[in-house]
């Protein structure tokens, strides 16, 4: 997956001085994570038809988001929908997990008070999209992107992703917070590998929190 154009510089915000020692003193926003030659991390692929089809021999990783020098990581993830959600604090700080979907219904909101802590929540049986912000630092924001299916995955820092489908034609959609949702639809045969690529120009880029 490719974004092409000169993308604009992330913006960033002051953190506190109770966390500078751990964070720094500014917080870089992380909707857009672009590497070299364009490649576009943290975007989300997956089926249109992947409800219709059988459950693939391996399940889908357990989707984790972690807290680390304030911030998500990663800042966008995919999941099942009425999934659970692991959550780790890796940071010696204070942190709480506020996740919100739909017209900011609560999903759940934990404090995560210890380094090392995890937590396992729940999301929402609907599919869609789960914002996830942290209330005591609020530049740390994350995306969830959730599917009644299996067949999902996101981008590597390489821009790349891989899955697994049965052999026919799918309809691939290709989504990104900040980004157009786009779809193609590729034909595979048994034991064949299909190539697909993807590219965004970065005059369709909207504002961080815009997307749906």
């Amino acid at each position: 997956m490719l974004l092409t154009g000169t993308p604009p510089p992330a913006s960033s915000a002051p953190t506190s001085a109770t966390v500078a020692s751990v964070c720094g003193d500014q917080a870089e926003d992380r909707s857009l994570v672009v590497g070299g030659e364009g490649t576009l991390a943290h975007a989300v692929v997956s089926l249109q038809d992947g409800a219709a089809l059988p459950a693939p021999e391996t399940p889908a990783p357990q989707p984790t988001l972690d807290q680390k020098q304030c911030h998500y990581e990663p800042p966008a993830l995919a999941a099942l929908a009425g999934g659970e959600l692991l959550l780790r604090n890796s940071d010696p700080l204070v942190h709480n997990v506020r996740a919100q979907s739909g017209t900011n219904r609560s999903v759940f909101n934990v404090a995560m008070p210890l380094e090392g802590m995890t937590l396992r929540r729940p999301l929402p049986a609907e599919p869609g999209t789960v914002q996830v912000r942290c209330d005591v630092h609020p530049w740390m924001r994350a995306v969830v992107r959730t599917f009644q299916h299996p067949y999902f995955t996101t981008t590597t820092p390489d821009g790349r992703f891989r899955m697994r489908v049965p052999e026919g034609a799918h309809t691939l959609v290709f989504w990104h917070e900040r980004l157009p949702e786009t779809s193609r639809t590729v034909t595979v045969r048994a034991g064949e590998t299909v190539q697909v690529e993807q590219t965004w120009s970065v005059d369709a880029l909207r504002q961080p929190g815009t997307g749906n």
